[in-house]
């Protein structure tokens, strides 16, 4: 397993120096619109990849007889273990309103914490700051510095008395056209700058919310 996990740092650290990220996150997310129209929460899940999931594993000692499950025991220890976060992140998750802009975001709220197929599941929730309304909402999942790549593939459900007569578009980015555009704006720095742009949002999913007027 120490091979394993050494061979995996390795990898990492090969993926880091090609500009390409290293930990991959399956992503869905749980929309409640209340009955004024408003986005009242959201629930994000992260689905992290299997490697990295083992690097926590072991890191943490979390599943210490190697068996891919979790006791109660060892699920109450790693519960909430990616919800101490440094000040300042924003959980890379950015919702945003047509009007507003960006509108801030509350700390997480842990749900749950499980392993499946290899994988360590977090679930988390988080409730807007500011009052806005579902219609024209965009949600982007992004880390800004690529060091982790989030993918929508698990969804994205709106729930609430506000959900009927919205619908949700997911627009994924065309890959291709990211790496093009993020090679282009990094062109003019050289590869030891330590002051260089975030790009990690031209390579996020676009999730749109759009509603039928009511009354």
């Amino acid at each position: 397993t120490k091979a394993l996990l050494a061979t995996m740092i390795v990898l990492f650290s090969t993926l880091r120096a090609l500009g390409h990220p290293h930990i991959y996150v399956d992503t869905g997310l749980v929309i409640t619109i209340d009955d004024q129209g408003q986005i009242a929460q959201v629930q994000v899940t992260w689905a992290y990849d299997p490697l990295y999931s083992l690097m926590v594993l072991e890191d943490g000692g979390y599943d210490p007889d190697y068996d891919g499950r979790l006791t109660l025991a060892e699920q109450k220890r790693i519960a909430g273990w990616d919800m101490e976060w440094d000040a300042g992140f924003k959980g890379d998750l950015v919702v945003q309103d047509a009007q507003l802009g960006e509108v801030p975001l509350g700390p997480p709220t842990p749900v749950s914490t499980a392993l499946a197929e290899g994988k360590i599941i977090t679930r988390h929730s988080r409730q807007p700051q500011t009052p806005i309304t579902a219609q024209n909402a965009l949600i982007l999942a992004y880390d800004p510095e690529f060091y982790t790549a989030y993918d929508m593939n698990l969804g994205v459900t709106l729930q609430g008395p506000g959900a009927p007569g919205c619908q949700v578009i997911v627009t994924p980015p065309v890959v291709d056209q990211a790496y093009r555009e993020k090679a282009k704006q990094m062109a003019g720095f050289p590869e030891d700058a330590d002051d260089v742009p975030l790009l990690g949002h031209i390579f996020a999913d676009k999730v749109q919310i759009t509603c039928r007027p009511t009354g």
